[in-house]
């Protein structure tokens, strides 16, 4: 949403001043805090004047669950810079500015056009934020605007737009050819020294990590759902409650027949509307409208509105009839003070269905059930801490046994939650071998049980040397793989011919070769040059094994002017916008005084 954060009030002033006079806003803390004072630095880290807490880095973690919080924590602190840094600047936003971006914001305007505060409350109701924290949240929106107008204000030329087209655009004429690292694999000194020595320097790939065997009780609602049954008395009562629940709401119409002058005349009538009404429901619009003595609701086919069956309509035996027809059909002659109707009803939603209901109140006496067996298995399980058998046969329930080593690595292909597996690695469980207490996780509740525990270890040398070896043969073939590619590589540059197995000479543009180099790799290839007729060559790691590149010639692509624009209205401003402000952080960060405080980025730390 773009604001225009200097836009004068003179014209209407009057008409202004009032509104904004109906915005009373001060600030406080949102996306990042001014500071004040906190017992034991309770912050996570202060820059300046601004203090970031866990409480922000939270919210804004609720609302960005698949960022990593040193990505958010990141965010924030750069905003905190930029905060202090537009006020060494001088840079400002008057609370006047922020209340006429909200007066000018359209979101915030009534049919006519005008700003409503209705809309604006609203608006902030939806969003789950405070006059308070919207206010600050768009002066920092509008103090990002001033510096970031600051930071682009680039001007490219010609010819540094040139140079960006035909370094990052032109297609390439090479060839190149490549060393197999097994051809030098008999090349390679294995003795045991060798290998003792390779393994002492890369003892953390030997090296096992803690794991566990174990078995575990499950159970959750659902399951126990399955096990539950009802009684006819039971599921009655659950229909009645059904029945009257403010979710079971129908959209009712009527077709209403006067008592008039002759009580009985009317009632026939009445009668025979029913019966054609009932046999044909679908023209039960038409015959309101042909019969219904209710001007309201006549000539809208006898609708009379949407209604709850724990509300108020009409009378009991009204409102019986309504929430006892099946959906859509129609009802015999009902009376009531106001004469005699005949009534059409069509669920809305939450009808009291036999079915849906009986599940419903299954689950309900799951829920009790779940947790009371959860508190009877936690007592049972700290009675006798040694064995899940004794609770779980006296409890009727069924021990499975995870046989492979889990590790906490492994642990997600396995599908065992974080929670479950931060209790299997805990002292009580890994090192005593004590059941667990209830570790409830994603509406299931786990107990477990360590039956077999590994500490973190380095394989013995005696039994892997096999593993080893190829380990070391495949790393030394690799290197001197790249040392002889060095040495061919400085002969090609020093120009001296050479019989190498080159490929066929092919013309490729960047996006062929960015999709198959790494990002490296890539950028060394784009920034190599022919000179003087003569090729341009780079050494480039291709999965391992090394290969050199020839390129022979970069094509001419200066004249296609609608490249060039792109260039230099979107590309470069970008890229240097981007420089500018990771130069103009990294200043503050050097600059401004940054102090940690006492609150942790997680729990985990």
């Amino acid at each position: 949403m773009k604001i225009n954060m200097f836009a004068a009030i003179e014209k209407y002033r009057t008409t202004a001043q009032v509104l904004l006079g109906l915005i009373g806003i001060s600030f406080i803390g949102f996306g990042v805090a001014q500071f004040e004072t906190r017992p034991n630095n309770q912050y996570i880290v202060r820059i300046g004047e601004q203090i970031i807490t866990r409480y922000q880095l939270d919210n804004v973690m609720r609302n960005n669950p698949n960022a990593s919080r040193e990505t958010i924590l990141r965010q924030l602190m750069n905003q905190a810079y930029l905060q202090e840094g537009a006020k060494q600047l001088g840079l400002a936003v008057s609370e006047q500015e922020i209340k006429q971006a909200i007066v000018d914001n359209k979101a915030f305007h009534d049919a006519n056009g005008k700003f409503s505060t209705e809309q604006f409350k609203n608006a902030l109701s939806h969003s789950g934020m405070t006059e308070q924290q919207f206010m600050d949240s768009l002066r920092q929106d509008l103090l990002a605007e001033q510096m970031s107008a600051l930071l682009q204000n680039n001007v490219v030329s010609d010819a540094q737009a040139g140079q960006i087209l035909k370094a990052a655009f032109a297609e390439r004429t090479l060839r190149n050819v490549g060393l197999n690292p097994q051809v030098f694999e008999d090349k390679v000194d294995s003795s045991d020294t060798a290998l003792k020595k390779f393994y002492d320097a890369n003892q953390k790939t030997y090296t096992l990590p803690q794991a566990v065997q174990f078995e575990f009780v499950r159970f959750s609602p659902s399951s126990l759902a399955e096990k539950e049954t009802l009684s006819d008395d039971e599921l009655k009562k659950a229909m009645a409650e059904a029945a009257n629940s403010p979710n079971n709401k129908r959209n009712v119409a009527h077709i209403l027949i006067e008592f008039g002058a002759d009580k009985a005349k009317a009632k026939a009538q009445a009668e025979q509307i029913a019966a054609e009404a009932q046999k044909q429901p679908e023209k039960f619009a038409e015959l309101a409208k042909q019969h219904s003595q209710d001007s309201d609701s006549k000539e809208n086919g006898g609708v009379i509105g949407e209604f709850a069956a724990s509300g108020d309509l009409i009378n009991k035996a009204f409102k019986d009839a309504a929430f006892g027809l099946k959906s859509g059909a129609v009802s015999g002659v009902v009376e009531s003070d106001f004469g005699f109707h005949i009534i059409k009803a069509d669920d809305v939603g939450g009808a009291a269905d036999e079915n849906a209901v009986r599940q419903a109140a299954k689950e309900k006496k799951a829920q009790a059930a779940y947790t009371k067996l959860r508190e009877q298995f936690s007592d049972e399980a700290f009675a006798d801490t040694g064995s899940l058998k004794k609770p779980a046969e006296k409890l009727g329930l069924t021990i499975q046994t995870h046989t492979e080593w889990l590790t906490r690595e492994n642990a997600p292909a396995a599908k065992i939650p974080t929670a479950v597996v931060d209790t299997l690695f805990g002292d009580d469980v890994f090192t005593k071998k004590h059941n667990s207490e209830a570790i409830t996780v994603d509406g299931e509740t786990w107990f477990v049980r360590a039956t077999e525990t590994r500490k973190e270890a380095v394989e013995p040398l005696d039994k892997i040397k096999d593993k080893v070896k190829q380990d070391f043969i495949r790393s030394e073939s690799a290197r001197l793989a790249k040392e002889e590619a060095k040495k061919m590589l400085a002969d090609l540059q020093a120009g001296k011919n050479m019989q190498l197995a080159w490929s066929l000479v092919q013309t490729v543009a960047p996006q062929q070769m960015q999709g198959n180099l790494s990002a490296e790799s890539y950028r060394e290839v784009m920034a190599a040059a022919p000179k003087n007729g003569k090729p341009a060559y780079v050494l480039v790691d291709n999965l391992g094994a090394p290969q050199i590149i020839e390129i022979q010639k970069i094509q001419d692509v200066g004249g296609d002017q609608q490249a060039l624009g792109m260039i230099k209205t979107m590309v470069l401003p970008s890229a240097k916008s981007l420089a500018w402000q990771e130069a103009y952080l990294d200043y503050l960060g050097k600059t401004i005084k940054t102090e940690q405080g006492s609150e942790k980025v997680s729990d985990t730390e």
